[in-house]
């Protein structure tokens, strides 16, 4: 049975007490009902709801939609909204806020359900998605290789504290500038410019880069360290190229 805790927030008295009966029903935990957008940003803090279901057209100063705005920026509680009026300037506003579902009044048991359910399973797997990146995040940073990452066209996404000192750059000053432009590096014998590999994995479609002479990585202050590489093509859930990311470090002999 759903546990999930659900903040109701509609002036309509009699429309309030039937979602409460219809939401206790489906197993869910009603926190509160309230009638104005100031309420519903004071319970949203004392309750730290899972969802909350709340109307466009609230009486007072603060309307539903800049309640969900408050609500969404302070403590990132989903919202779905409840309204009569689907207008489309009204919708527009909605949609800056961006909620996870509309019902339109009135609606039918199974509709609210159907909302609830799906709506919350959008913000776990959100969520989730969310956690996992910010992991993944704190792993790159901390990382003692230096990672780069560039998108379809070669501009840096990414630059971790090991690429920013190797590279001479910081990474506000990398971002969008192209890794040619980041990651200078020549023939270590030849003294000729080199393709960046995460260029070549994009223009080939293919992981693999063969190098068959040492390369040198030039620092934006000229300082030249022989390094080693690897670098692999990033794909999306199509099997569409999305990027590349190059892992290099000084290389030991």
């Amino acid at each position: 049975m759903a546990q999930e805790k659900i903040l109701i927030v509609d002036d309509e008295v009699v429309v309030a007490e039937d979602i409460r009966r219809q939401l206790r029903s489906l197993g869910y935990v009603v926190v509160g009902v309230v009638a104005s957008g100031g309420e519903a940003v004071q319970l949203a803090a004392q309750h730290r709801p899972d969802l909350i279901l709340m109307d466009i057209k609230l009486k007072g100063q603060i309307d539903g939609i800049d309640a969900a705005r408050t609500i969404q920026s302070q403590y990132g509680i989903p919202v779905i909204y409840l309204t009569a009026f689907s207008d489309e300037e009204t919708l527009e506003r909605a949609r800056h806020t961006l909620p996870l579902a509309y019902l339109i009044k009135p609606f039918v048991s199974s509709d609210l359900r159907a909302a609830l359910e799906l709506a919350l399973f959008r913000h776990r797997v959100s969520r989730i998605a969310e956690q996992r990146g910010r992991w993944l995040d704190t792993v790159v940073q901390s990382m003692g290789d230096a990672v780069v990452t560039v998108d379809p066209q070669g501009k840096v996404t990414l630059l971790n504290p090991a690429a920013e000192g190797l590279t001479g750059w910081s990474q506000p000053d990398a971002l969008g500038r192209s890794i040619q432009e980041v990651m200078v590096l020549v023939d270590a014998e030849r003294r000729t410019p080199l393709l960046n590999p995460a260029l070549v994995v994009l223009q080939k479609r293919d992981e693999t880069v063969q190098r068959t002479r040492p390369f040198l990585l030039i620092s934006r202050q000229g300082a030249e360290r022989v390094i080693s590489d690897s670098v692999a093509l990033i794909q999306d859930e199509r099997g569409e190229s999305s990027g590349a990311v190059v892992v290099f470090r000084p290389a030991t002999f």
